[in-house]
């Protein structure tokens, strides 16, 4: 027989979790919400509202992983894509679909409770992040406020810089980029000049 003290404590306990429960999903309520005005204000503006997909850009960079990690708290702003992942949230990691509300809801609990969450995972490619695992964490933390979060960090070489504030279209210049150094090998042998140019195309006249 359960002691009426420790019924008392198990009934405060549920519905603590309760109450917690349903504030987040209140909370995944707005940012749903908010990544459709986010949409909304991409199409106006023209600027892409999607996270990048990391295996498109190791691809286009033609970057190479390393196998060492390293923890450490890293930049929310400068998160910018996902290995799996980049369909189900905007730039801003809000969710898009409705089906997310129960994980996103759970995940919420445990990181505004005492049970916690374990660090996010991230390939680093230049300046920008891209999330391997947590990104609901991820999603979850921008709402509460988070400007920095824990991750274990995957260094990822490439020879051409990549910085938080990279759109889609700039991927077709950074690809041109990488190749013609690939071929020229100019960033080892003048590592000082800067061979950045604005336009598609322009690398392969600069190479003739």
């Amino acid at each position: 027989k359960v002691p009426r003290q420790e019924l008392i404590k198990i009934q405060l306990e549920s519905e603590i979790m309760a109450q917690s429960l349903a504030t987040a999903v209140e909370d995944f309520h707005r940012a749903r919400l908010r990544a459709k005005l986010e949409g909304i204000i991409a199409r106006l503006t023209g600027r892409s509202a999607e996270l990048l997909s990391y295996e498109e850009v190791r691809r286009q960079l033609q970057a190479r992983e390393r196998h060492a990690q390293r923890l450490e708290d890293i930049p929310m702003d400068a998160i910018v894509g996902s290995v799996g992942r980049y369909r189900d949230f905007t730039r801003s990691f809000l969710p898009k679909h409705a089906s997310a509300k129960d994980r996103w809801a759970r995940v919420e609990v445990a990181m505004t409770g005492m049970e916690g969450v374990p660090p996010i995972e991230v390939y680093k490619v230049g300046d920008a992040y891209f999330v391997r695992d947590g990104n609901h964490r991820v999603s979850v933390a921008k709402e509460l406020g988070a400007d920095r979060i824990q991750a274990y960090v995957t260094e990822v070489e490439t020879r051409v810089p990549l910085t938080p504030d990279v759109e889609p279209d700039d991927l077709i210049i950074k690809a041109e980029h990488a190749e013609f150094l690939e071929q020229t090998r100019l960033d080892r042998i003048r590592p000082r000049a800067d061979l950045r140019v604005t336009v598609p195309g322009q690398y392969q006249v600069l190479q003739e």
